[in-house]
């Protein structure tokens, strides 16, 4: 016993020393990566799942949110959302919902999944996104929204008012109007709204020999604005062009004009195809004539908008191509440019002649429009959008809706689409 004690000894100190038998540390060293694979497995299958849970959960919403198509339908998908995503303990998904230019609808959701094994490799969390596109098909051939008031509850919102005859003649145009008082739409005088659809929140209000028709759709609901997401250029001021003032016949080309524009006298004005930024400032003129093909006033920043004051003519025809920053615009407006918000109101009053072949897009602003002269001469198609509008004096104010007689396009998100085909794209 006395001996094999110290030869046990003299056999396990070999053996700790013996590098040709080390398959203990080789086989601890190969399993931690074997266990980090396996962990990542056990992770990603379980972020997967809830993947899985929250984009059927989006694609029920951004349908629910689509098929409601009204200003709070946004409000509609984050509900259905909430109500249907049912996730495990400690994971809260996120969702924004976006209507886009084209008319469709968007949304996306993202979850942080906090993971059990891949912390140990330097992965605590995993981010779990879904996305989901939705599109509601237009409904009549030829029909779109023509004149649009976004306020929710002015009262009125749209006043149309006159001695002589104010007439809104588009036989493909639906006139809507969002605000749900009492009334929303007021006419007074000898004007008149002609139109293929009227859909009004609220009531109608009608005096003298004012007249609507048709009558008002017996139900109507609240249109998102289409242009909310619509994709803005990036203003950088051009100090040659600072505050631009005139009062001699001239071409104007494109650029960025800070501080505004400014016109006086009788003057014949040429506008160059292209994109006129006006930021921080108005347009504004006391008469002469203003002519412009392929043109679009894009208006933003502080006090951004429009005084045209003068018995002066317009024609202005917007970008027919698709690759210009607003095809299919003559007028858009940023209420809440990166220098200030616009102003809260334009007017367009005393004008002989207002010809805008395009949209005039202007939220946030009440726009007025008033006439002096016998007709304000129409052009082929015309569609306003504002918070409110006033249309009044002795004129004849005509949109019209004939797009067959225009090669301006219109812009998806003014396609009428109430009750239309509903599809997932995306």
């Amino acid at each position: 016993m006395s001996q094999l004690i110290p030869a046990l000894k003299q056999r396990c100190a070999r053996l700790f020393h013996d590098t040709a038998g080390s398959v203990m540390p080789t086989i601890a060293v190969a399993v931690v990566p074997l266990f980090a694979l396996m962990g990542a497995a056990v992770d990603y299958s379980a972020a997967n799942k809830i993947q899985s849970k929250m984009q059927a959960s989006l694609d029920a919403a951004i349908l629910a949110g689509a098929r409601d198509d009204s200003a709070s339908w946004s409000a509609k998908a984050t509900n259905v959302f909430n109500a249907t995503f049912q996730s495990p303990a400690g994971v809260t998904a996120t969702p924004t919902f976006l209507m886009n230019a084209d008319g469709s609808f968007t949304g996306n959701a993202t979850a942080p999944f906090t993971t059990s094994f891949l912390g140990i490799v330097g992965v605590p969390t995993i981010n779990v996104n879904a996305a989901s596109t939705a599109m509601v098909a237009p409904t009549s051939p030829g029909g779109q929204y023509c004149l649009l008031a976004l306020n929710l509850t002015a009262q009125p919102s749209v006043m149309v008012s006159g001695n002589g005859s104010i007439t809104i003649t588009a036989p493909n145009c639906v006139m809507q109007v969002n605000s749900n008082a009492s009334p929303a739409v007021s006419l007074s005088g000898n004007a008149s709204i002609n139109s293929s659809d009227n859909c009004y929140v609220g009531t109608v209000q009608t005096t003298g020999n004012s007249s609507v028709y048709p009558a008002p759709d017996a139900t109507c609901k609240t249109l998102p604005d289409p242009f909310v997401n619509y994709p803005k250029p990036t203003v950088t001021c051009d100090p040659k062009l600072k505050n631009f003032s005139t009062s001699s016949s001239q071409t104007v080309n494109p650029g960025t004009y800070c501080g505004g524009m400014s016109f006086s006298g009788n003057i014949n004005v040429t506008f160059s195809p292209g994109t006129y930024i006006i930021q921080d400032g108005v347009i504004q003129e006391s008469g002469g004539t203003f002519t412009g093909n392929g043109v679009t006033f894009y208006l933003t920043g502080k006090g951004a908008g429009i005084n045209m004051s003068g018995k002066a003519n317009w024609h202005l025809v917007a970008p027919t191509d698709t690759s210009q920053p607003f095809p299919g615009f003559v007028i858009f407006l940023n209420p809440n440019g990166t220098t200030g918000t616009a102003a809260t109101s334009s007017t367009l009053s005393g004008q002989s002649e207002l010809y805008f072949e395009g949209v005039v897009y202007m939220p946030g602003q009440q726009v007025t429009v008033t006439g002096t002269a016998q007709t304000f001469a129409p052009s082929p198609w015309t569609s306003f959008i504002a918070d409110t509008i006033q249309i009044t004096g002795n004129g004849s104010f005509v949109i019209n809706n004939n797009t067959s007689l225009t090669a301006v396009p219109i812009p998806a998100g003014l396609q009428m689409r109430t009750g239309g085909r509903l599809w997932l794209t995306q």
